[in-house]
């Protein structure tokens, strides 16, 4: 049958894309992406890491009970319990792609804590450079993939109906040619839609290109209210801000506004590692007052070259 032979087309070159290109073997798949080399994915800037109960005093319920209040208990609780036990077996998938997740001196995983969990469950690489890690790791195991046809600097500007369904992708690669690629199934993995925004520590491409593309071929959305800020970013010029990662607050520091009073005192009972819609408010809300706000990390011990290296990077680069 032709349609057998037809390649599943994954679009986005980010962890989504390149972990469902993997997982869909031994089906024939074409990984497209806008870059020649995968970057320029929000996967690829994030530096916190993974939660999972990893921990014999977690447990895969506590992980989705804190999941849901820092949802507001609006999640899909089937979705969160899903998600929270299979975790664990997440991670050593990962591992087993190649991911290189960071180690403690007896040889064990190492455990962060940030926002919204009750106890250290997140699993880092590279100290703050787990995104970058994770997705060099599995761009390497797709490109050694035999079922895996990778092409870079294209980008999907339609989707091709037929009979009211999906059957392929239409293209235009970096000197305006166009092509139209048919697919038995069509999967768009490409980001969020933060850099939409004036101020983001998302990159420019999560233009909502994807969404868009779903939307006009009559896709149903979803939920599309809830767009996630993170509570904190280099306070610079520019578009996209660098990202200050989570881990910092995890790891001892700690929010203040101009006249060097704690910010998070009294908003929630876990301070400054609260759900990060109630952190993001409460930034928002004390600059829109006209203040500053400042993340005091003199508490956090440690190596920072090893562990944060890149926040120190950024912020030595922008002279801080």
């Amino acid at each position: 049958m032709r349609h057998a032979q037809l390649p599943i087309v994954v679009v986005g070159g980010g962890a989504a894309g390149l972990a469902t290109a993997l997982a869909m073997a031994p089906a024939p798949v074409r990984l497209l992406c806008r870059a020649h080399d995968g970057r320029g994915s929000a996967s690829a800037l994030a530096q916190g890491g993974i939660a999972a109960a990893l921990d014999p005093r977690d447990s895969a319920a506590a992980h989705a009970a804190d999941t849901l209040v820092a949802g507001a208990q609006h999640n899909d609780v089937a979705m969160v319990q899903w998600l929270a036990a299979g975790a664990p077996a997440a991670i050593a998938w990962l591992q087993a792609q190649g991911v290189v997740f960071d180690r403690d001196a007896q040889g064990c995983l190492q455990l962060g804590r940030e926002g919204g969990h009750s106890t250290a469950r997140i699993v880092h690489a590279g100290g703050d450079a787990s995104g970058a890690a994770l997705v060099y790791a599995l761009r390497a195991r797709v490109q050694e993939a035999a079922h895996v046809q990778w092409r870079g600097g294209v980008d999907v500007d339609g989707l091709l109906l037929r009979e009211g369904r999906v059957a392929g992708v239409r293209t235009r690669d970096e000197r305006g040619r166009r092509e139209r690629i048919e697919a038995s199934v069509v999967v768009l993995a490409t980001g969020g839609i933060g850099a939409l925004y004036a101020r983001t520590s998302n990159p420019p491409g999560a233009d909502g290109a994807g969404l868009a593309l779903g939307l006009a071929a009559g896709a149903a959305a979803r939920d599309l209210e809830f767009v996630q800020f993170h509570p904190t970013a280099l306070d610079v010029p520019g578009h996209c801000l660098p990202l200050i990662t989570e881990a910092l607050r995890g790891a001892g520091a700690r929010l203040h506004d101009g006249g060097g009073h704690a910010l998070m005192a009294g908003v929630h009972p876990l301070g400054d590692l609260a759900p990060r819609d109630v952190v993001s408010r409460r930034v928002a809300a004390e600059q829109a007052a006209g203040g500053r706000v400042w993340l005091d990390a003199t508490g956090v011990d440690g190596d920072w070259a090893r562990r944060f290296p890149t926040v120190l990077a950024a912020c030595l680069a922008h002279g801080f």
